[in-house]
């Protein structure tokens, strides 16, 4: 149970982040305000932004979980999204700052038409609700049920309150500031809860004599779950939807006082991603050497915070949870206030005045608390949270991600090819999701047991149909190219400090050593 410095450790996390919130009640709610901090964020807080946005209780249970299931492999998604941060601050970062967009569905309608853009509106607000409001909610309260004993329908609505409440008050900007804070609370109590394992443990070479070595090693066979390849590729091309493309995590660098600090905050990002295997998939190694057969895999980091920690330590912890799920919660309700405001009700209704744009998002704010309370329970059938995740936003994100990224490298590129690439892909995906989950086996081969390398195939299926589509109908016009493909999306640099493509390449050398260190 929690004691009094428990308890005094939480509130004051809390009172952090309504200080946080305070410090924007000043500003005047335009929309540009309400939805992108009124476009002047700085480096530093574009970067902890995209990680704790990222960053919820699904990675801090579920990375556990997974690393308690299949060892430190699991990681590998977090390097690799680092890689596609890269890409983010290279490629994407200027094509959307240049336009001066709200949302990257509106970007698409510049490239392509409407059609595409509500496509991508619609699909990012599904996944915004099954893939990041329901797991947030359902992994964080199972964490307070399991240590506590509290309600669990209970501890989901008042997280939902009052996390829509501040995301109301201040906007994108109350979300930035309070993820500053909720970031490093996060990094700092989770580096706390690891060394506290390892000392548990008996250090590294503890937990290397305890375990089966196959946990430690992160470069694993074609035919595992987790492939090499399946990181290297599949989910580097997923992962380029994710960090590239998804509103939630990008709508932070489309508020960047410019290019340079868009594309410098990404790469902070990135280096912050380094850190995650270590002090979050890592802890689950240490509980599978310390709990063997613990019933459920998602139960690792809630038996160490409950078994490890002493008083004080555990409200440091549990705080630092609270504190990053309300975080990637506030984010995920931001953007979908803003997809559904500028995407959807500004189409309808284009002369909403600023005032009126941002009440409709605070509405939105509410719904989209209550949609992720309704939906939470689908998270609790799965193997784990973190199984969920990945496999959801795979077979959901691919084909959006190849038909964009296709659309955006190749001029020819259009919306007939856009929408029939992205529609095949999604029927394909959504069959090899039930072939693997129902056990129908359709599609056998050893090689195909990981959906890491089924996604490829999903990714070059919605390609080879956006191709093929586009070349039979009309060229689009060039209005619709001139601007809006990677061709020109060259560095423009604000003229002082370190180009980003310096850290960028430090970066990039960090992440292949690393995966060679622990190959």
């Amino acid at each position: 149970m929690l004691g009094i410095l428990d308890s005094i450790i939480i509130v004051i996390s809390l009172t952090l982040v309504i200080g946080a919130v305070l410090r924007t009640a000043g500003k005047k709610q335009s929309d540009a305000e309400y939805f992108l901090a009124g476009r002047d964020l700085r480096w530093p807080f574009v970067g902890m932004s995209l990680l704790a946005s990222n960053i919820s209780a699904e990675h801090v249970v579920g990375l556990a979980g997974d690393g308690y299931r299949v060892g430190l492999v699991t990681g590998g998604y977090e390097w690799i999204a680092a890689w596609c941060l890269i890409i983010l601050a290279s490629l994407f970062t200027p094509l959307y700052l240049r336009n001066k967009i709200y949302t990257i569905p509106e970007f698409l309608e510049r490239r392509f038409g409407w059609g595409l853009r509500a496509f991508l509106s619609a699909n990012l607000l599904v996944m915004n609700v099954l893939t990041k409001n329901a797991i947030d909610l359902w992994a964080g309260s199972l964490l307070l049920v399991l240590l506590f004993g509290w309600n669990q329908l209970a501890v989901m609505l008042v997280l939902s309150i009052f996390t829509a409440l501040y995301t109301m008050k201040g906007g994108l900007r109350a979300v930035v500031y309070a993820d500053m804070v909720q970031g490093s609370w996060l990094i700092i109590s989770s580096i706390v809860l690891t060394i506290v394992g390892l000392v548990a443990v008996g250090g590294w070479r503890g937990l290397t004599a305890r375990v089966d070595p196959a946990l430690i090693h992160m470069v694993k066979p074609l035919n595992s779950e987790l492939p090499i390849t399946g990181f290297f590729i599949g989910n580097l091309l997923g992962g380029m939807f994710y960090w590239c493309m998804d509103q939630t995590n990008v709508q932070r660098v489309l508020g960047a006082r410019s290019i340079d600090q868009g594309q410098k905050g990404a790469i902070f990002a990135g280096f912050l991603k380094l850190l995650i295997p270590f002090i979050l998939v890592l802890p689950g190694v240490i509980a599978r050497a310390l709990y063997p057969k613990l019933p459920r895999a998602d139960m690792a980091y809630p038996r160490m915070v409950s078994d490890l920690l002493p008083v004080g330590l555990r409200g440091l912890v549990l705080a630092g949870l609270i504190a990053i799920l309300m975080s990637s919660m506030s984010a995920c309700y931001n953007a979908s206030a803003t997809l559904v405001v500028r995407d959807f009700l500004m189409r309808s209704k284009p002369d909403l005045s600023a005032q009126e744009q941002v009440a409709a998002g605070r509405r939105i704010t509410v719904l989209m608390a209550v949609l992720g309370v309704l939906a939470a329970p689908l998270v609790g059938l799965s193997v784990t949270i973190w199984n969920y995740l990945q496999m959801i936003s795979a077979y959901l994100g691919v084909p959006l991600c190849a038909v964009i990224f296709v659309g955006l490298l190749w001029k020819r590129g259009n919306m007939a090819g856009a929408i029939a690439g992205g529609v095949a892909g999604f029927a394909f995906g959504m069959f090899l999701f039930l072939d693997q989950n129902l056990d129908w086996a359709l599609v056998s081969h050893p090689y195909l047991t990981s959906f890491l390398h089924r996604s490829i195939l999903v990714w070059c299926l919605a390609a080879i149909t956006m191709i093929v589509v586009s070349l039979l109908t009309t060229p689009p016009p060039e209005y619709k190219i001139e601007g809006n493909v990677f061709a020109f999306a060259t560095t423009e640099q604000s003229g002082s400090g370190t180009d980003y493509r310096f850290w960028a390449a430090v970066l990039f050398v960090c992440t292949l050593s690393l995966w060679w260190t622990f190959r």
